[in-house]
């Protein structure tokens, strides 16, 4: 039967009665938490695979992975080894653009949204089981299946975030304001935490770019498949949130009503709402992107191993606490706007520094500073 949206409280499955202690004040709300820390690591966990895939095709045309100062000019499949985050990436995003749409109405206009996030959450650490096998042989594939589970990824955050006004409507205002901050906290926390781990271990056993993939892999799937067990545990099915327009589908309702909310923001508010959306696409963007142009730059200009992109994007999350202190600070002493637009300029200038500074292999110290500034204007 499906659960209301009352206050609800379910018990931990009954291998865990120890988490019961570990709860919020609702299911969803609980349920909510559980997948932020699980999705912490699926994100650290991308940065040494991708380290590990570009290293692996590398070799697979005979370049010399061990020489520092070696170029390698070889293309496999049409393209450069430099190149293949970015294109996974790429894949991502339009398997994103044309798939959302109809998913999110999935999760909207019927009560199959708990289904679609099991299926989703499952799916995620099923790929990234099977990546445990990456070695040269299987590279190109897995690189397909990473560009899958960036989808894939999207899908689990989309089914997650639609619990957030349900969480919402069950708590107070005061209590809501506090889950936001937690759920921040606990994803980047847990990532902070996972870079910890794959660090310390490959600090203890030396492993090469390649084996630290594998093990990056398999304590990802334990972890984060742990986390989504709870988390859906947790969340609780839903009837359905909206019911169709008159001559909408199921398959049409999704884009039909990214087309509106765009239409009305622009007839409605053109010069407020509209553009800051606007402005949030371009922003997002360049963000979002930063962690994919910024593993292939270290790798191919910095020659970094694995384990020191690793220390720089825990750095870069470390340094994210500070920055957020200060942007609040900012944002109270001027106002919301001015303190996003130093931010946008500073981070802007920041990038345009840094990438004409670190220009070779003896520049890693200086890109473990840079990555103090990028982590503090993240």
């Amino acid at each position: 039967a499906l659960e209301s949206e009352e206050f609800v409280q379910r018990d931990c499955p009954l291998m865990l009665k120890c988490f019961n202690r570990l709860r919020l004040k609702t299911s969803d709300a609980t349920g909510f938490v559980y997948n932020a820390c699980g999705s912490g690591p699926v994100i650290m966990s991308n940065i040494f695979l991708a380290n590990a895939l570009i290293l692996l095709a590398k070799m697979d045309i005979g370049c010399d992975v061990e020489e520092a100062e070696a170029v390698c000019e070889g293309k496999v499949y049409g393209f450069k080894p430099s190149s293949l985050i970015t294109l996974i990436a790429t894949v991502t995003g339009v398997l994103s653009s044309f798939l959302l749409p109809f998913l999110g109405a999935l999760v909207d206009y019927t009560k199959y949204r708990h289904t679609v996030g099991v299926v989703s959450s499952t799916t995620l650490v099923v790929i990234q089981a099977i990546q445990i096998g990456t070695v040269e042989s299987t590279w190109f594939p897995m690189a397909i299946l990473q560009a899958i589970n960036g989808f894939v990824y999207q899908v689990v955050s989309l089914c997650q975030y639609s619990y957030l006004p349900e969480v919402q409507r069950q708590v107070d205002a005061k209590t809501m304001t506090w889950y936001t901050s937690l759920f921040y906290i606990v994803q980047f926390g847990h990532q902070a935490l996972f870079a910890v781990l794959i660090l310390g271990i490959d600090l203890a056993l030396d492993l090469n770019d390649v084996v630290l993939g594998h093990v990056n892999q398999a304590a990802n799937v334990l972890i984060t498949g742990g986390y989504y067990y709870l988390s859906w545990h947790f969340f609780t099915q839903k009837e359905a949130k909206n019911q169709l327009k008159p001559g909408d589908t199921i398959y049409t309702a999704g884009f039909k009503q990214v087309f509106r909310t765009a239409k009305g923001l622009y007839k409605y508010y053109p010069s407020t709402v509209f553009l800051y959306f606007v402005g949030v696409l371009f922003a997002e963007s360049a963000i979002n992107s930063f962690t994919t142009v910024s593993i292939t730059y270290m790798n191919e200009v910095v020659q970094m191993s694995g384990r020191n992109i690793g220390i720089l994007f825990l750095i870069v999350l470390v340094s994210t606490i500070p920055g957020s202190v200060f942007g609040n600070w900012l944002a109270n002493m001027t106002n919301p706007l001015i303190a996003l637009e130093i931010n946008v300029v500073v981070y802007i200038a920041t990038n345009f520094a840094g990438f004409l500074n670190i220009t070779s292999p003896e520049d890693v110290m200086i890109t473990f500073l840079f990555g103090v500034v990028w982590g503090f204007m993240l």
